[in-house]
């Protein structure tokens, strides 16, 4: 038994916390749309796995705590790319970390640990980025700490179009084809495939990949 509760105190866990990008200069029904799109996905996120939990704070602040840790970086897409392919006017900071001293309490916003701590101050030193990943790990840090950024500049300059594309990708895990897609969304298969090669969508999925096969290497 004690085992047991060693080997859970020491996982590695995931900590996303967030907030909404120019909130208060958006009008009242945009602003409740937006809510009502981050709430949708923050519990898309805990329906994928059961132990994932979320907190909103102040209307427009969120912190997200992520079991399974290898999809962290896709939890993180998914909900730039809901809100942004809702309207290219909602966006969102994100700040990510990795950790693995951990005190979960009853609420997430009192649980303590190095995750709840890094993302926290990542976020509060945040200036002209909205997505950062930070761990304790050096050669973790050094593997992504470029690539994100070039992944946030790619996120942020994104159209409607192409962010509703990325979104189904990420959501389906990679599972539908460009015809699949372009039915969901009501348009031609070429509009879908001009949008992903456009955009180089693929990069961002491929980001998400080495992503999760990096925190299993350092972490898992």
């Amino acid at each position: 038994m004690e085992e047991i509760e060693q080997e859970e105190r020491v996982r590695p866990i995931a900590v996303i916390s967030g907030d909404i990008v120019r909130s208060t200069e958006l009008e009242h029904s945009m602003y409740e749309d937006l809510l009502y799109t981050l709430h949708n996905q923050l519990s898309l996120i805990r329906s994928l796995n059961s132990n994932n939990k979320f907190e909103v704070t102040r209307g427009d602040s969120f912190q997200v705590l992520v079991l399974d840790v290898e999809n962290a970086a896709t939890y993180a897409l998914l909900l730039r790319t809901s809100l942004k392919s809702t309207n290219s006017n909602y966006d969102c900071r994100i700040s990510l970390a990795i950790g693995n001293d951990v005190s979960i309490r009853h609420t997430i916003g009192s649980s303590t640990g190095d995750a709840f701590t890094l993302s926290g101050r990542a976020l509060d030193n945040m200036s002209t980025d909205t997505l950062k990943v930070s761990t304790l790990v050096q050669p973790f840090n050094e593997h992504f700490g470029l690539l994100t950024k070039y992944l946030d500049r790619q996120v942020s300059e994104m159209t409607e179009r192409q962010c509703a594309i990325t979104y189904i990708i990420l959501k389906n895990q990679h599972s539908l084809t460009q015809k699949e897609i372009a039915e969901l969304l009501g348009v031609n298969r070429v509009s879908v495939n001009r949008s992903i090669n456009s955009a180089n969508l693929n990069l961002i999925t491929e980001y998400t990949q080495l992503f999760a096969q990096k925190v299993r290497e350092f972490f898992l």
